[in-house]
């Protein structure tokens, strides 16, 4: 497993950068959440001023995002690393987490911010 790993991290980190750059072009009315540069591009974390994570979430039940990382999943807190990089709790709960990877497809991604997308547009 690890010499599979090691053989394909090129390829898997060219893959996550195009996702990454499709991403940001598809929520392109969000602010990035962090430094768009020194992270790992398979991790998007987004908000949108206006936006209810949480209700966000309720309304796109058929794509796979998260308001926070696991281990605050469910708490109803905001996230105290979104805090920790200075957000207010109101940027806080209309944050947002992506992730993509190897199986991820540049179709999933549009699938993705498309539903995002309008359901966020129709909470401002």
């Amino acid at each position: 497993a690890a010499k599979l790993a090691a053989d394909r991290m090129e390829a898997d980190a060219a893959h996550v950068a195009t996702l990454w750059n499709h991403a940001m072009a598809a929520f392109s009315d969000w602010t990035i959440n962090g430094s768009a540069t020194a992270r790992y591009k398979g991790n998007l974390n987004i908000r949108r001023d206006g936006v209810d994570a949480a209700r966000l979430i309720s309304e796109c039940r058929n794509i796979a995002f998260s308001a926070g990382s696991a281990c605050a999943s469910g708490s109803g807190r905001p996230s105290h690393v979104l805090r920790a990089i200075g957000l207010t709790d109101a940027q806080a709960k209309s944050s947002i987490r992506l992730g993509f990877g190897r199986y991820t497809t540049v179709e999933e991604i549009d699938i993705a911010a498309h539903a995002i997308n309008r359901a966020a547009e129709a909470m401002l």
